[in-house]
Parts: structure tokens; C-alpha cells; sequence
């Protein structure tokens, strides 16, 4: 299973359609759907969240590596109170369930270079870009302090990638 904020941005025209008050109320009936799957479902058998800046490959990453009766969360998680948020929400309503964190270390311009190659109505603007990569370089995920059984720090092999 899959859960991502974006999945709720697209139109009934499927357009995808970000604006501030589309995006947190995307991520209010994510965090919602998120907790009754796991009110309901027998599994998982642990969580993973993807994090990253915009294009920084989480969704290739997880087409590639996605697992039977795992969870994952794809969003960016810049910061570490919202990564933090997902093991709490994990942990009230499944105690002790792994959750692990997969950080898609990419450079910021090579997210900007795959931004650019996105469909008009999928591109992040470049400034939503440099705030998010500096969010994360600032403060990167802790496994310890975010409560995290695993934390898998990828860097992508970007070579011929501008």
C-alpha cells in the first residue's frame, strides 16, 4: 500500500493542482487514510517512508524496490516533525511496528534538472525546491531521535544527469 499527498492533488480532469489549501488538506486525508489502514489491515509488516526533495527519485525508487505487506509514505518529509509524526501515528495505532526511513539524497540540481522535464502541471517551483533540499540538509533524518528502526540513506547514481 501506498500513501502520498499527491495522490490527492489531481482534478476530476487529472490534473494535478497544488495550491497551500489543497496541499494540507491533501496531507489531513492522507494522515486519515493512513490510520484507518491500520486500524483495519492485518498488516504491515513495518512502514517505510520515502523522503526527499521534489524529483529526487522517491517514486522511481520505490517502482524498483516495493515490497509485499509493506507500507510506504511518499512525500518529501522535510522536516524532522513530520517524519517524527509518522512513527507516532504508526506506533498509537500498531505499538512497536518497525518504521523505517529511505532518504533520497539527491543534489539540488539534478532535482531541479528532472523538475524541469515534468509534465507543466507536475513541476515544483524551483523555490519550493531550494526550501526543501535546505530543510533537509539542515536538519537530516535521525533514526534515534525520529524514532526510526532503520534509517537507509541513498545517493543516487546521477552521473550524465545535469
Amino acid at each position: 500500500m501506498i500513501f502520498s499527498p499527491d495522490s490527492h492533488l489531481y482534478g476530476l480532469n487529472g490534473k494535478y493542482h497544488w495550491t497551500p489549501r489543497r496541499t494540507k488538506a491533501a496531507w489531513q486525508r492522507t494522515w486519515f487514510a493512513l490510520e484507518d489502514y491500520l486500524d483495519w489491515s492485518p498488516e504491515p509488516k513495518k512502514v517505510v517512508i520515502l523522503m526527499g526533495a521534489p524529483a529526487s527519485g522517491k517514486s522511481t525508487w520505490l517502482s524498483q524496490n516495493r515490497k509485499y505487506g509493506v507500507v510506504y509514505f511518499d512525500a518529501c518529509f522535510d522536516t524532522d516533525w513530520k517524519r517524527a509524526n509518522v512513527t507516532r501515528r504508526v506506533w498509537a495505532a500498531r505499538p512497536g511496528c518497525p518504521v523505517e526511513c529511505v532518504w533520497l539524497d539527491t543534489p539540488k540540481h539534478v532535482c531541479k534538472h528532472r523538475n524541469a522535464t515534468r509534465p507543466a502541471d507536475r513541476r515544483v517551483p524551483d523555490e519550493a525546491i531550494d526550501k526543501m533540499h535546505r530543510y533537509i540538509t539542515e536538519r537530516p533524518p535521525n533514526a534515534k531521535r525520529e524514532g526510526f528502526s532503520r534509517l537507509v540513506h541513498v545517493t543516487p547514481n546521477v552521473r550524465g544527469e545535469k
